[in-house]
């Protein structure tokens, strides 16, 4: 038990200091008592991490500045040491490809797309995805300080192995993708599920920083769902733990054929994909067509409504977390008023043990290749847990 116990403080003090690290990256400048804040850490783990980071030189302290008020003790800014370390984030969909260079201050240096209509093949994603990286490697002022590239997927990865296992656009479809990127740029490569990349971020310094148990929805092009569980992510053992989009939650007629191989999925209407396939609008027409309250565009956002509360409410009872997030196009489609009525509804449908939770509704999601880039930093600057003496 006591092996169990250590072992358990040792992942946490690593994952404190990342969720500290990554705050330092993403909103520089920023000080102790501000992450002490913004980590529901207290002053003196914040102290202990923030000294370890400096005596090893990967933060350092930026010039002093003057409080607000004009009085008191200055503020403290601190601030990755390298600015010249950069790496590329990409945004990998069925559609696109979007990538940008960073530098370790969080500055974006370069960026550039390839759109597609689909992807015929694997070699052709591969075309598009390396004409992205190759037009930002040259951008890049010395290439010895690329330290990697991070990867935003829409579709499902093995991140341990860097495997695409359901590739955007070519369906089940098993791409070693980050080992290829590998051979060709040599350098580290980082893939992960957008929604779980955006879960992770929210969790590190975002607004689930100060959640053990939550759940992440995203209503999008497609439909992903992110689980965490004490500050850990949850895969699953084939790595598709959370993919609510495949939740039967509709029937005749709406039951439409979903590229899983069933019917009915919540993905099949309630993504801007399925909208577009079986209703034959955009999300954009449809958008304009219930802001002006026609009678079909009310019907269907009903039934969109009524399928998303059920699988957020189904999930809420099966988890019990203390917060869900739930962002994404579809949602900003139904706009605001809907979506009260949303996080209404769920809650009247859930045991009473289980209404203890804070909904955080975000309109629109970060930038997917800041996302990834902080991946990489992630990587890069992870101190092995057996090391950590804080």
């Amino acid at each position: 038990m006591s092996n169990v116990k250590s072992t358990s403080h040792t992942l946490l003090k690593s994952i404190n200091q990342q969720k500290v690290l990554h705050l330092i990256f993403s909103e520089y400048p920023i000080s102790r008592v501000e992450l002490a804040q913004k980590t529901g850490l207290s002053t003196q783990t914040v102290t202990n991490i923030v000294n370890r980071l400096l005596q090893d030189k990967v933060i350092i302290e930026g010039e002093p500045q003057a409080l607000e008020s004009g009085s008191g003790r200055k503020r403290v800014p601190l601030l990755i040491s390298a600015s010249r370390y950069c790496a590329i984030g990409l945004e990998l969909s069925g559609s696109s490809a979007k990538g940008a260079l960073y530098n370790f201050r969080n500055e974006r240096l370069a960026s550039f797309e390839l759109r597609e209509n689909g992807y015929s093949s694997e070699e052709d994603l591969l075309r598009v995805v390396r004409g992205v990286l190759n037009n930002l490697v040259e951008k890049v002022p010395n290439t010895s300080e690329l330290k990697g590239i991070g990867v935003s997927v829409h579709g499902l990865v093995d991140s341990s192995q860097g495997m695409l296992l359901r590739s955007p656009g070519l369906g089940w479809k098993r791409i070693p993708l980050g080992e290829l990127l590998e051979e060709e740029f040599t350098v580290p490569v980082y893939l992960e599920n957008d929604t779980n990349l955006l879960a992770l971020n929210e969790n590190m310094g975002g607004s689930l920083a100060l959640s053990r148990n939550n759940v992440t929805f995203k209503f999008d092009r497609g439909i992903g769902g992110a689980i965490v569980v004490e500050k850990q992510l949850v895969t699953g053992s084939s790595f598709v733990a959370g993919e609510v989009g495949h939740i039967k939650t509709f029937s005749a007629p709406f039951d439409y054929p979903c590229y899983c191989g069933g019917k009915g999925c919540l993905t099949t209407l309630a993504s801007a994909h399925g909208i577009g396939k079986n209703i034959g609008v955009t999300l954009e027409s449809f958008a304009e067509r219930l802001r002006s309250e026609e009678p079909e565009a009310v019907q269907l956002a009903g039934i969109l409504m009524a399928a998303i509360t059920n699988t957020i409410a189904n999930t809420v009872t099966l988890l019990n977390p203390d917060r869900v997030l739930i962002t994404g196009s579809v949602l900003k489609a139904l706009g605001s008023v809907l979506i009260s009525e949303l996080e209404a509804q769920v809650l009247a449908n859930v045991p009473e043990t289980c209404r203890s939770l804070a909904f955080i509704h975000k309109e629109d999601s970060p930038d997917g290749t800041a996302l990834a880039v902080g991946l990489v930093l992630q990587n890069v600057f992870k101190i092995p847990i057996d090391q950590l003496s804080l």
